[in-house]
This record gives structure tokens, C-alpha cells and sequence, in this order.
């Protein structure tokens, strides 16, 4: 049996009509910039986020970039995120200028620690921005991140590109921060058909802000009143994910449901399996366990034609782009154990009962059991 990390085209078969004739729709309009159906995927994706305003940019990364810009963030400022996330949290403000400084997780949720945030600040009293990651679908303890910052005087941008839907005592992941970044990468719990973003916020200063980023910095057309970006998430991507976006809710229904497949499957076994905090309403945009075998796991997996991967196998902080920074090995220790330990298995709304119960017992096999 093969089983695939993801499959998108099984995922959307049963939309795969509307999806035709929105493409045909917006083939014929002649609109493909910024138009109509750009402004309606904006404020339908803002009502669902529960914010006042949605900008969509051309990608996750971009929503970033521009999200933490439209903070009046300048070259030089520093900000907080973990190192155990996709570079692109660091890389999307750091290729502007500011400054990445790091804290280490919690070893349960493999989310931002309050603790260990608070001592970074505690040190380093300019950090004016902190970004925590909803990491593989789970939020983040926002009240204590949220106290901390506070009290120092830190803005917050939530990285939700991983969590749509995702909630905390009851709250949308998004709604939480001075502004939140979503990406729309094809394989996310709402993906588009190619590169995407988009960026809530209820602060209407940075809303006006991020208008004129994504597009060169423009006040009115042809008037530019500061340095911006062409960022724009087009008229297609828009529409297809306002037909994908009333179905999310009964997506995230159903990886909740195979991640308690999963749960079961492996119960007993030797991996540590996710913990859905108290707190959270988990949308396993993917599923990790870790273990102390992991390699020798991975190939025993692949040669039973399931394909997994580790998300992510080395922490921002040993990558050689941030070498500069002065941190190394032990620097923060449970991010980089979790980086040696971590395996994403194969996850989707539509994967069958027996493929998961395949991959629980070729895991099962791998241990003797």
C-alpha cells in the first residue's frame, strides 16, 4: 500500500465542479488583479477569522513580511520567534532589515514557552515585536504570551499559516495579536492552487499600511508615499478559495477525527504522540510524533511506501543564513531535540481508515510488536 503525505486532489474531488466553473468564471471576466473577487475572499476570510479587516498578498511569506512592516517596524528593530518553525518566519522580516533573536519551546505542544520569552526580554529590553508560531495546527498559549509581552511593551504577530481554524479557549487563531499572517500554500488546511497569503488585523492604521505595501507603497494610484512591495494575491487564487473556504470547518472536523485514529493506532508504542493542549482546538495541519529512532523510522516507513517528513530538521538558528547571530548547538535545547526527533506522517481530511491503520502497524512492526 502507498500512502501519501498529502493528496489535494482526492481532498477536493468533491468540489472539483465548482472549482471548474469558478476558474471559467474568472477566465472570462478580464479582471485578474486585485478586482471583485479579491475584495470578496478578503471579507469573507475576515468574518470567518473574526477581524475587521483581510489583505490578501501574494503568499504566506509576504504576509509576514508586509504584516510586521505595517507594525512600523524599521531596519534594525528586533523581534522574538521560535527556531523550530519554517524559516520563512525569521527570513520574511530579516531580509528587511530587522533583527531575529530567538526563545526556546515548550516540549509538549512544541509551541512558544512564556517562560523562556519572558527571560529573552528580561535581557534584551529593544526586542519591539514578538511572532508566535501556531505550530502544525495548535495555537499558542496567547493569555501568557500576551501578559508578557505586555508588560515589555512588545507588539505581537501571530504566524498562523499553519492553523486556519484553530482556536484558543474558544477564540480564532488571528484575533489575538496586532495583526496575524496566513498562508495559502496548496498543501495548508485552506490552500490555493499555487502561491497565496493573506493578513487580518482590527488595528486600521496597519490595515491602511498593508494596502500600500502589497502595492508599491501607493496611496492612490500613482502617488507613493513609502517604499513597498508588488504582493498582491490574485482574482483566481481568490475565487478558488472562496469556493474551498465554507468547507474548512468540516476539513479541520475530519483531521481532527484521523488524528484520534492515529491516537489509538499508536497507543502503547514507543513514540510520543501530539498533545492537544487544554486550551486548544487542534487542526493538525500535520501530525507529529517523535521518537529516538527517527532515521532508522523513516526508512522502515518509506519502504513500506509511506512517505513522511520532518518539519522541520534543523532550527533556524543552526542555519548558516543566521550563523552571524552568534547562537550554536545548545542554545536552545528543546527545540533542537525536538528537531532530532520529530516525524510528520501521512495526514489529510480524506485519508482512509486502513491507511492510517497501515502506517500504525508498519510503526508497530518497526518496534516488534
Amino acid at each position: 500500500m502507498n500512502v501519501r503525505i498529502f493528496d489535494i486532489e482526492k481532498d477536493h474531488a468533491g468540489i472539483k465542479a465548482d472549482l471548474v466553473r469558478t476558474f471559467e468564471k474568472v477566465l472570462s471576466s478580464g479582471e485578474y488583479i486585485l478586482g471583485k473577487e479579491v475584495r470578496l475572499f478578503e471579507e469573507a476570510f475576515a468574518a470567518y477569522a473574526g477581524t475587521r479587516y483581510a489583505v490578501g498578498v501574494a503568499s504566506g511569506t509576504d504576509a509576514i513580511k508586509i504584516g510586521g512592516l505595517a507594525l512600523d517596524l524599521k531596519a534594525g528593530d528586533k523581534f522574538v520567534t521560535t527556531p523550530n518553525t519554517y524559516i520563512a518566519t525569521a527570513m520574511a522580516l530579516s531580509e528587511n532589515g530587522l533583527i531575529p533573536r530567538f526563545c526556546d519551546i515548550d516540549a509538549d505542544t512544541h509551541n512558544m514557552d512564556p517562560a523562556a520569552l519572558e527571560g529573552l526580554l528580561k535581557k534584551e529590553k529593544d526586542i519591539r515585536l514578538c511572532v508566535p508560531v501556531h505550530l502544525y495546527g495548535q495555537p499558542c498559549p496567547m493569555d501568557e504570551l500576551r501578559e508578557v509581552c505586555d508588560r515589555f511593551g512588545v507588539m505581537i504577530m501571530e504566524d498562523a499559516c499553519q492553523a486556519h481554524g484553530s482556536r484558543y479557549k474558544g477564540r480564532n487563531v488571528g484575533t489575538m495579536g496586532d495583526v496575524a499572517a496566513f498562508s495559502f500554500y496548496p498543501t495548508k488546511n485552506l490552500g490555493c492552487y499555487g502561491d497565496g497569503g493573506i493578513i487580518v488585523t482590527d488595528n486600521e492604521d496597519a490595515y491602511k499600511r498593508m494596502l500600500m505595501l502589497r502595492a508599491h507603497g501607493q496611496s492612490d494610484r500613482h502617488v507613493h508615499d513609502v517604499h513597498g512591495f508588488v504582493s498582491r494575491l490574485d482574482e483566481l487564487q481568490a475565487a478558488l478559495l472562496a469556493v474551498k473556504l465554507p468547507h474548512l470547518d468540516e476539513w479541520n472536523t475530519k483531521r481532527r477525527h484521523n488524528a484520534s485514529l492515529y491516537d489509538r493506532g499508536l497507543e502503547g508504542l514507543p513514540v510520543v504522540r501530539p498533545s492537544e493542549a487544554p486550551y486548544a482546538f487542534h487542526v493538525y495541519h500535520l501530525y507529529v510524533i517523535a521518537v529516538e529512532e527517527r532515521d532508522a523510522l523513516r526508512a522502515h516507513l518509506g519502504k513500506r511506501g509511506i512517505t513522511t517528513l520532518v518539519h522541520y530538521p534543523t532550527p533556524i538558528h543552526l542555519q548558516k543564513v543566521y550563523s552571524h547571530l552568534g547562537y550554536g548547538d545548545g542554545s536552545f535545547p528543546k527545540a533542537e531535540k525536538a528537531s532530532r526527533q520529530i516525524i510528520s506522517l501521512p495526514l489529510y481530511p480524506s485519508i482512509r481508515e486502513d491507511e492510517i491503520a497501515f502506517v500504525c502497524r508498519s510503526i508497530g512492526e518497526f518496534y516488534g510488536r
